[in-house]
């Protein structure tokens, strides 16, 4: 678990995973700078299971990199956790038991259950009526990192960060790589109440909510240079290991750098993502980068 300012929320969290996490199970946590309580109260709980890092702050997908490097060798089923979440019961056994069996690098995710800062039910998160796969992976992150669930064959691969600063979310980072080279499970059952407030960064949610808070995002931020970045850091890391049709679709289709390849993205009607309406909105935002000049990667500095 890596917390910032979660003073709030972040006791009921802990508690939800004590609660069904084993005898010899562990919980890392590394607190990314925050001003607030958010150390104390997990210190309250005083759990020898329990073990804390305080560290300066390096953005969320950083802070949990470096918790995965400080795993202990003998771990051998990771799950991520955000800070203001509930984790319903059975959830540890639940990824444990699909996950069962597996020895190549596997990833576990869920749907999550969406719920308000008091708990109450608001619905599901949307289905994912295409499936897992590495062609998706490359334009669309489907897995929430608070529902993940790693093998340690999964976890050396993850680890292979290139440059860190590429990579804008852990989860779809993690998604990209094992969909390359592994198993991805993703669970059509919710096992995290996944709190909506203020705070959430990008929309995991369904419906008309969720584009709202991508769209919030989106003027923040390009969407088109964090996936682009994303994908580079990967090309220089692992592409030399793709399959040939795996090499064939990263370059023919998405090299930023290749005219051609930019115009099979926004002009072939092969589908990508999840939904028809997002397919759209990629090629929508890959057009309106061009069209401002500022290019389908970010300025170098």
């Amino acid at each position: 678990m890596s917390t910032y300012q979660g003073e709030r929320f972040v006791a009921e969290q802990v508690h939800s995973i004590l609660g069904q996490l084993p005898p010899d199970g562990r919980l890392f946590v590394r607190d990314d700078g925050s001003t607030d309580r958010t150390t104390e109260r997990i210190e309250s709980i005083a759990d020898p299971r329990i073990s804390l890092v305080r560290g300066t702050n390096i953005g969320f997908a950083r802070s949990f990199f470096a918790l995965l490097e400080m795993l202990p060798a003998e771990a051998d089923l990771v799950m991520l956790s955000d800070q203001d979440d509930v984790w319903l019961p059975g959830r540890i056994d639940r990824a444990a038991q699909q996950m069962c069996g597996r020895e190549g690098p596997t990833l576990y995710c869920s749907r999550l259950e969406l719920v308000d800062e008091a708990l109450r039910p608001l619905g599901i998160s949307s289905p994912w009526p295409r499936g897992p796969s590495f062609a998706n992976a490359l334009a669309e992150n489907i897995v929430t990192g608070c529902t993940v669930a790693l093998n340690r064959a999964a976890l050396g691969l993850v680890l292979r960060l290139g440059d860190p600063a590429a990579i804008h979310f852990h989860d779809w980072w993690m998604y990209l790589v094992i969909s390359a080279f592994g198993t991805v499970i993703a669970d059509p059952v919710p096992t995290v109440l996944y709190r909506q407030h203020g705070g959430n960064v990008v929309g995991r949610g369904s419906g008309v909510r969720r584009y709202l808070v991508n769209l919030q995002f989106i003027r923040r931020k390009s969407w088109v240079h964090i996936m682009f970045s994303q994908i580079e850091n990967f090309r220089s890391v692992h592409a030399d290991k793709l399959a040939p049709e795996q090499r064939r679709l990263l370059d023919r289709v998405f090299d930023p750098r290749s005219a051609a390849a930019v115009a099979r993205l926004v002009l072939q009607p092969t589908r990508y993502r999840q939904a028809f309406v997002d397919d759209v909105l990629l090629r929508v935002l890959v057009l309106a980068e061009l069209a401002l000049g500022r290019g389908l990667l970010p300025a170098r500095e």
